[in-house]
C-alpha cells in the first residue's frame, strides 16, 4: 500500500507540474523556434532563466514533454535555425543522457523515447550496454535508438533475431524515416537470410514503404512461402509497389490461398489498378463465401475505374437482402474507407507507396478473419 501511495503521489505531482508550466513553456519554446532572429545557446539559457528560474529536475519534468508536443504538432520546428540552440542551451541532450544511466528501467525507456522523438543523438557507448539488456522492453527501445545515433554500423542488430511486435516495428520505422531516408540499406538481404518470420515480414513492409524496386526479385520468391502470413505481406508489397507484371500470377494463385492471402490479392489488384482484372473481381465476388470477403471485393469493384463502377451498378440492380446492404454500405461516402482514401490520394500517381493504411499494411478486413 505504501508503494502504491508513493507511485500515485509521484504521478499526481508530475501531472501538476506539467499542467502548471506547460502553457508558458510551450509558448516560450515555439516563439524561439519560429523567430527570424538567431539565438545562441547562452541567450536561450538566459531567457529561460529569466522566465522560469534555474533549470532543475522539476523544470525538466515539464520542459521535455512540452518540447516534444511542440515538434509533434509542427515537425518543421526541428529544422529551425534555433532548434540546436534550444537543445544545447537548455542542456536537454545532457539531461536525457544522464537519465539513461538511471537504475529505473521505466526512466531509461522514457529517455530513449524522448531522444527518438526529438531527433537527438548521443554517444554509441551510452546506448550499446542496454542493447543486450535482459529486459526485453529496454533492449528493443535501445536498439531502435541505436539505429538513429550510430554512424558506425546502425543496422548491426538486424543480423540477429529480434522479437518484434507491432509497436517495435513502428518505432523502427520512425528511425528509418528520421535518420536514414536518404541512405537506406537494401532490405532484401535481410528478407533472404533472416529466419525470424516477424523480422521477414517487417522488412517486406519496409521494401514496399520505401519502394525498393531492386528487391522485387527477392519478394517474388515469398509468394510461395510456406507461412501464409509472410506470403500475405509479399502479396501486399507487390500491390503497393504496383508491380503490374505479377498481377496475372496473383490471380492464378487466388483459389488455392487461405482467406488472408485471398484478401491480400484482392487489395493488391486494387492498388495495381491495371484495368485488366474486372473479370477476376466479378468471379471472386460471386464465389465469396463470407460477408467480409464479399464487402472487400465489392469495394474494390466500386473503386476499379469505369468498368468497376458499371459492374457495381449491375450488382445493385440484382442483389437483395444482406448483399444489397453490403453494396449500399460500400457506396456510402460518409463511412470511412482506407481503400477509398488511398485511391483519392493517388488517383493521378503512377507509382506510390501505400499511405492511407494505418500501422503499415493493417488489413482492411476485420481482425477475426485474419485470426
Amino acid at each position: 500500500m505504501i508503494i502504491v501511495f508513493v507511485v500515485r503521489r509521484d504521478k499526481e505531482r508530475r501531472e501538476k507540474i506539467v499542467k502548471e508550466l506547460r502553457p508558458r513553456i510551450f509558448s516560450f519554446l515555439r516563439n524561439i523556434l519560429i523567430a527570424k532572429d538567431e539565438y545562441s545557446d547562452s541567450e536561450v539559457y538566459s531567457m529561460f532563466i529569466e522566465n522560469f528560474g534555474e533549470l532543475s529536475r522539476k523544470t525538466y519534468i515539464s520542459l521535455i514533454p512540452t518540447l516534444e508536443d511542440v515538434v509533434n504538432q509542427e515537425k518543421h520546428h526541428m529544422e529551425s535555425h534555433n532548434y540546436d540552440s534550444v537543445i544545447r542551451g537548455l542542456k536537454i541532450d545532457d539531461y536525457l543522457e544522464k537519465r539513461i544511466d538511471f537504475s529505473n528501467t521505466k526512466i531509461r525507456l522514457r529517455a530513449f523515447q524522448s531522444l527518438s522523438r526529438l531527433d537527438l543523438t548521443i554517444s554509441d557507448s551510452k546506448i550499446l550496454p542496454h542493447t543486450y539488456s535482459r529486459n526485453s522492453s529496454l533492449r528493443k527501445e535501445s536498439r531502435a535508438s541505436y539505429i538513429g545515433v550510430s554512424n558506425n554500423d546502425p543496422f548491426k542488430f538486424f543480423d540477429q533475431e529480434n522479437d518484434m511486435n507491432q509497436w517495435d516495428q513502428i518505432s523502427l520505422m520512425q528511425q528509418f524515416v528520421l535518420h536514414h531516408q536518404d541512405s537506406l540499406p537494401n532490405f532484401s538481404k535481410w528478407i533472404k537470410y533472416s529466419k525470424d518470420k516477424q523480422q521477414i515480414k517487417f522488412f517486406i513492409k519496409l521494401v514496399a514503404y520505401f519502394r525498393q524496386t531492386t528487391a522485387v526479385e527477392s519478394l517474388i520468391e515469398y509468394l510461395s512461402h510456406e507461412d501464409h502470413h509472410v506470403r500475405r505481406e509479399a502479396i501486399l508489397a507487390m500491390g503497393t509497389m504496383r508491380v503490374k507484371e505479377i498481377e496475372s500470377r496473383l490471380i492464378r494463385m487466388y483459389n488455392n490461398q487461405p482467406f488472408i492471402c485471398q484478401n491480400a490479392i484482392i487489395e493488391a489488384v486494387s492498388y495495381i489498378n491495371s484495368g485488366k482484372a474486372i473479370g477476376f473481381l466479378k468471379n471472386a465476388y460471386e464465389m465469396a463465401s463470407n460477408h467480409d470477403a464479399r464487402k472487400l471485393i465489392a469495394e474494390v469493384i466500386y473503386l476499379y475505374g469505369k468498368q468497376g463502377r458499371a459492374l457495381f451498378e449491375e450488382l445493385l440492380k440484382t442483389e437483395t437482402g444482406f448483399n444489397l446492404l453490403i453494396l449500399e454500405h460500400v457506396k456510402n461516402p460518409l463511412i470511412p474507407s482506407a481503400l477509398r482514401t488511398y485511391h483519392e490520394m493517388h488517383e493521378n500517381d503512377s507509382f506510390t507507396p501505400i499511405e492511407a493504411k494505418i500501422k503499415m499494411n493493417e488489413p482492411t478486413v476485420p481482425q477475426k478473419d485474419i485470426e
